[in-house]
């Protein structure tokens, strides 16, 4: 196979992928070979891909190849029957280890897989690999001291974002075919944005998530606001992946539209309630333009009904006592003499959620209900709402401690603002304190540009409905992926 057609093959749509192995036009042995040699040669520089597991891969391809070779069957070996791919490394997989980048981890390995990942090799999934993700899955950078630092395709001295920013780098540069992500702030939404995929951040409670780490290992729990969901480099792709993720669990309904001129989209533009860079927000002007063309319902107005500063309180009062309740967590008189007012704020929050002196859980649960009453009551008129998944493109790493007591000191500036670190959780937040799927998409960019995302949040437990715009953005509007330029 000449070299041409290997980038070609392993930069393709995952769903052609399965439909050229059901055909027999290729072995999934081969096209294993073809991911494993492409990590070889592209993943060096970048470190996205940060553990193997060929021989079971091997082991599972061949099965494959084997049966295709005796019978002919439409969904031969699953959906995904016989498609390479690569899971974040917080996933747990039988053999493999799971360490989340913690040095008192490092020999921990899977005595089974978690039940996402169980779900994918039921559908056929060929799994090769693990993707590097921040110590403890804590960071919007991808670095631990265990497998070390992951760098952006786009400019290596840039982050990938995290959690799952191997994950992310690893499809920009056709390392793997499609990727389990994990989310709870913002971790599959952030890297895909940062990296010009697309991502899906799950309803809670429809995809499993027993054998993720956190929790530590052993603990049988489906911690709240933490989900998974399917990340790749088009929109069918992350279809595809759901489909997979969910067709042993609750059904998910089809989407509430199949043309973009009988979408209902509100538009999160003009007087932003977090902090959005000018081109971020620029990037919402554009799609409000772009859709109202195509016959859409389009409102820049139309916003949910409450307090977006109490639902981003009630988000981190939920996540922090989540991450550290029953943990010591202290700032100091001196240290906090070296702190912002902003960052104070945040530094009194994490720690009332370590001490438990903060709200209590019934009093959080309650708020959680009435914004997700609120969201219900928006998404009766609106089928999505747009908005910022971050509040700028990928920046230069600032690895300058570890741990979220390290965050409260680093700094963003951007636009001539100075801004808290932690406050990047802010957009993030509006989807994963109520529950709500939502999907990325690449917005289109200059030569030259970094890529940037927009996040389309959907109703509750409909993620098949800001899929499907996310396929007509793709399809209609040129909202795509694009390959770094030293791959395109």
């Amino acid at each position: 196979m000449a070299a041409v057609q290997e980038s070609d093959l392993a930069l393709a749509r995952a769903t052609d992928l399965v439909a050229m192995l059901r055909r027999g036009e290729i072995g999934a042995e081969e096209l294993l070979d073809l991911h494993l040699a492409r990590v070889a040669q592209v993943n060096p520089p970048i470190n996205a891909v940060v553990a193997l597991d060929v021989d079971r891969a091997r082991a599972a391809a061949r099965r494959f190849d084997a049966k295709s070779a005796q019978e002919a069957s439409g969904l031969l070996g699953g959906l995904l029957g016989g498609l390479p791919m690569t899971v974040k490394e917080t996933w747990g997989a039988q053999g493999m280890r799971t360490t989340v980048g913690l040095p008192f981890l490092a020999d921990n390995v899977s005595a089974e897989d978690s039940q996402p990942v169980a779900r994918l090799r039921a559908e056929g999934a060929v799994i090769f690999g693990k993707t590097n993700v921040p110590i403890g899955g804590a960071d919007h950078q991808t670095a631990n001291p265990i497998y070390g630092l992951t760098r952006n395709p786009w400019d290596l001295s840039r982050t990938v974002g995290g959690s799952s920013g191997g994950a992310a780098a690893a499809l920009a540069t056709g390392l793997t075919s499609l990727e389990l992500g994990s989310d709870i702030g913002g971790s599959i939404r952030i890297p895909a944005h940062m990296c010009g995929l697309f991502g899906h951040k799950g309803s809670y409670g429809l995809i499993p998530t027993l054998g993720h780490v956190p929790p530590m290992p052993g603990v049988p729990v489906e911690p709240e606001l933490s989900v998974a969901g399917p990340m790749a480099r088009n929109a069918a792709d992350l279809e595809l992946g759901l489909d997979a993720l969910t067709r042993a669990g609750p059904q998910v309904p089809a989407s509430r539209h199949e043309r973009l001129a009988d979408f209902r989209v509100a538009i999160w533009t003009g007087e932003l309630p977090y902090a959005a860079s000018a081109e971020t927000r620029a990037a919402l002007d554009s799609l409000a333009d772009a859709l109202s063309a195509t016959g859409a319902t389009v409102s820049t107005t139309a916003r949910p009904g409450f307090d977006p500063a109490s639902s981003l309180e009630t988000y981190l009062r939920s996540l922090f006592s989540i991450v550290l309740g029953g943990q010591d967590f202290r700032v100091g008189e001196p240290e906090r003499a070296t702190l912002g007012h902003d960052a104070l704020w945040y530094a009194d929050v994490l720690e009332q959620c370590a001490s438990g002196a903060g709200p209590s859980i019934q009093a959080l649960a309650q708020a959680r209900m009435a914004l997700k009453a609120a969201w219900r009551t928006f998404f009766q008129s609106w089928d999505v709402i747009v908005c910022p998944v971050f509040p700028t493109t990928a920046f230069e790493h600032d690895l300058s401690g570890e741990g979220i007591g390290a965050q409260l000191h680093r700094r963003r500036r951007f636009d001539g603002a100075d801004h808290v670190y932690l406050s990047q959780l802010s957009w993030p937040s509006l989807a994963t304190v109520a529950d709500l799927p939502s999907t990325v998409v690449p917005v289109p960019r200059g030569v030259g540009e970094l890529p940037l995302g927009l996040q389309l949040i959907g109703p509750a437990m409909e993620d098949r409905t800001p899929i499907r715009l996310a396929a007509l953005l793709e399809a209609e509007l040129g909202y795509r992926f694009r390959a770094p330029p030293a791959l395109a």
